[in-house]
Parts: structure tokens; C-alpha cells; sequence
């Protein structure tokens, strides 16, 4: 997920990733998920970052918020922002997404060399990539930093500085939402904020409601990497599949692991045992189906028989920002093709 670099991307991956982070994976999830987000995400989290909605490409007219205002992050700090921000910095691809959508873009001065989307950030100025450079922050006289979990001891000189630093760490989709409603406090854009949240609710209603319509659940191996890494209780990839009415393989009670761990590793004999009717492929990791199927492992596996084996855009699924309904979506089609 890179976006907010998701548990494997931007900030991948908290419970979450690319864009939230995940727990610790092994160097080749990581560099897969590196290549994503500078793809990667796009993202992530992606997060990628594959398909662009349209909700973050526009710039609606920002309403001015009141201030002074005083905001509580997710690592539980509150703080009181005097003014207006004009400068702003954002550390993760999830957190310049959700700028973009409030329409407080033209407002950013620094990005992640991770950020994809939308198009503009490729002008900004990159300040890091996993982990903030505290001097490249500090270099753009910011007056709000957007950051992201695990970036707090590069971003504790800027605040010593004088700049507001909010950290973002959303691990669901209420996370999510909550992470719009706060940065849109924090920059003025608060009747922005309140009008993506709803659209993105109401979306995702429609897209549980299609799912439910089907009647079915099939069971749904969501692979982070090619290396057998996936997703399991408690994840945000596992709130994501539960939207969708899918079963996911990585939280099943027969799944090693699974009780206690968000994410981790299978083995192949696991996902023979399991035997899912989707499998799904990060295109951070796989650019065709063939590396998989081919495997002479997974050759009598019912998804490979049935030719449900698809490669899905990781990134956009995952990245914790305001293009998770068109994650979800995608997600949905590869699920329950032609339900929505």
C-alpha cells in the first residue's frame, strides 16, 4: 500500500500501507513497493498510482475556515493552529492527495519523491522519500507540515522551528476519513473536507451494497509482493476485502499466523491448502500473470484452473487517501466482475 507510505509503500503500510505503514517486511517487499511508489504508487497505497479519479484533479474554491483552530493528530497530539497556512509541506503520497482534493494544492510547497498524483506534484519540491530530510523540510520555511507515522524524529526540528506538524497514520477507512476532516480543519478547507467525506461514504455504501447484491464471498488470496506476503486481521487490505464481500484467505482460522499478525508471510503449501477462487497480484511485483500461474506449485490451484488469477493496481487499493473509492472499485471488479 503506498500512499500515505502504506504498511509497504509511502509511508506504507501503519496497520495500514503507500502512501499508512505496515508492519515490517522483508527488503525485497520493500523495494518492490520503492518501485511501485515512484511508479508507487502508485501507490500504495497506494497508493499506487494507477487509475486517476476525478475527485483529486480538480481544485474546488477552498471556504475559509475559522482560526484560530486546534486539531488532534493520530499520534494523539492536539494543537492549535493560529493562522491560515500558506506554505505547507506534505511527507507521504496519501497526505498530498488529500491537499489536492480539499483544494489547498496550489499551497504545497514539498512533496515526497514517492508522490505520483495528480500530475503537478512532479513541479514540487521533494523533500525525502520514506523518511522526511529534515534540512529539505526546514530549507521551505513551512508553516504546516503534513506528516506521516514514523517521520517524527526528522520532523521534531521543524516544529522546534516554529511550523505546525500534524502526523497522519490512518489504519482504516474510518482513519481515513477522519485524517480528510482534520487536514481540512488544519488548512481552512473544512466545508471541503465535510463534502469529500460524504461522497466517499456514499460511494463506498454503493459499492458494499453491489457487493452484497451478488450473494457470494469468494475467497480471495491478496498477495503484497511475489513472495507470498499478504494481508491479515486487522489489516486495512482485510477492511478493504470485507467492503467487497470477499473471505479473505489471509484471515482464515486455518491461516498460520493469521490470529495475531496484520501481515505476514505464507507459505505455498498454506495457499494450496487454502486453495482461493481469487487471487489477486500487486502490479508493484508482477507486470503479467505468467510468473505466477506458471508456477508448477500453483498449477491445480482453482483460481489458476478458472483463470481468476487478475494483476490489480496495489496502489491506488491501498493508498489512504481520497481515491479509495476508486481503489475499492477496482477492487470490486476483480472480485465480482460486472457487479457495480
Amino acid at each position: 500500500m503506498t500512499g500515505h507510505p502504506t504498511p509497504r509503500r509511502s509511508a506504507a503500510r501503519p496497520n495500514l500501507p503507500p502512501a499508512g505503514r505496515r508492519l515490517p517486511l522483508p527488503p525485497v517487499l520493500l523495494a518492490s513497493l520503492v518501485a511501485l511508489t515512484m511508479l508507487l504508487g502508485g501507490a500504495l497505497l497506494l497508493a499506487g498510482c494507477g487509475s486517476a479519479g476525478t475527485s483529486t484533479t480538480t481544485q474546488p474554491q477552498t471556504t475559509q475556515g475559522t482560526f484560530p483552530v486546534t486539531v488532534k493528530d493520530d499520534d494523539g497530539n492536539s494543537m492549535t493552529i493560529a493562522k491560515e497556512p500558506v506554505r505547507i509541506v506534505s511527507t507521504a503520497p496519501a497526505s498530498t492527495e488529500i491537499l489536492f482534493a480539499l483544494g489547498v494544492g496550489d499551497r504545497v510547497v514539498g512533496v515526497s519523491s514517492l508522490d505520483d498524483y495528480p500530475p503537478q506534484v512532479t513541479s514540487i519540491a521533494k523533500v525525502g522519500d520514506f523518511q522526511a530530510n529534515t534540512e529539505a523540510v526546514m530549507a521551505l520555511s513551512p508553516d504546516l507540515v503534513i506528516g506521516y507515522s514514523g517521520n517524527e524524529d526528522a520532523l521534531n526540528p521543524v516544529k522546534a522551528a516554529g511550523a505546525d506538524v500534524i502526523i497522519l497514520n490512518p489504519a482504516s477507512m474510518e482513519g481515513i476519513y477522519n485524517n480528510i476532516t482534520m487536514v481540512g480543519a488544519a488548512t481552512g478547507a473544512t466545508a471541503q473536507a465535510a463534502g469529500l467525506v460524504d461522497s466517499l461514504k456514499a460511494q463506498v455504501k454503493q459499492i458494499a451494497d453491489a457487493a452484497t447484491a451478488t450473494g457470494k464471498s469468494p475467497k480471495v488470496f491478496y498477495a503484497l509482493d511475489n513472495t507470498l506476503w499478504t494481508a491479515g486481521p486487522g489489516s486495512f487490505v482485510d477492511e478493504l476485502l470485507k467492503i467487497v464481500n470477499a473471505t479473505n484467505v489471509g484471515s482464515m482460522p486455518s491461516s498460520k499466523s493469521a490470529a495475531t499478525q496484520p501481515y505476514y508471510q505464507f507459505a505455498p503449501e498454506q495457499l494450496v491448502a487454502a486453495d482461493p477462487d481469487v487471487i489477486l497480484l500487486p502490479n508493484t511485483a508482477y507486470k503479467t500473470i505468467d510468473e505466477f500461474v506458471k508456477d508448477p506449485r500453483f498449477a491445480e490451484l482453482r483460481a489458476v484452473k478458472d483463470g481468476h488469477v487478475y494483476v490489480i493496481d496495489d496502489v491506488i487499493i491501498t493508498r489512504p487517501g481520497p481515491r479509495i473509492a476508486d481503489g475499492l472499485k477496482a477492487l470490486l471488479q476483480a472480485v465480482h466482475p460486472g457487479a457495480l
